[in-house]
Parts: C-alpha cells; structure tokens; sequence
C-alpha cells in the first residue's frame, strides 16, 4: 500500500491533536515535533494556537474556508491592455 501524501503542516497538526488529546502541553508538543521536523517546524506560535483550539474542542485538522482575493486582474484581456497602455506612452 502506497502512503497518500500529506503536506507537513496537516502531519504536525495531526499530532498535535494527538498529543493534546492525551494530555500534553503546549511546551511539550513544540520541544517534540523541533525534535522530528527541525527547520519544517510550525512555529511557536502556530503550535499553540492549533493546541489551544483542539483543547476547547475543535475536530478538524483541516483549515477553515476562507476568502482570498479575487485573481481577475491578472487575465490575458487585461494584461494586453495594460501592455497596449505601456506601449503608448513610453
């Protein structure tokens, strides 16, 4: 059997809910994955905020839907124009 891959971050939070799971503290969890990851490490920060949510419940290892920017500037229509805009007025 093949191993699927998973991106390093989701492989950390995945531990880190295991490890809160069964009692670990923050401190600890960040000493552990230094310790497995070393430079791949999610920061301090990061750590704790993905611990302190799996603390007060949260089951998903998965990011949030969020917004982002809309990419329609960047079309071919527009780039032309932008181009032909460039071209006038040099």
């Amino acid at each position: 059997m093949s191993e699927a891959k998973v991106h390093v971050s989701m492989k950390q939070r995945i531990i880190i809910k295991f490890l809160r799971k069964v009692g670990r503290k923050p401190s600890e969890i960040c000493k552990r994955l230094k310790r497995q990851y070393g430079d791949k490490t999610m920061s301090n920060v990061g750590i704790s905020k993905w611990s302190r949510a799996f603390k007060n419940g949260r089951k998903t290892v998965e990011n949030e839907p969020h917004e982002h920017w809309l990419r329609t500037s960047i079309t071919g229509k527009n780039s032309d124009h932008v181009n032909a805009l460039i071209w006038e007025n040099r």
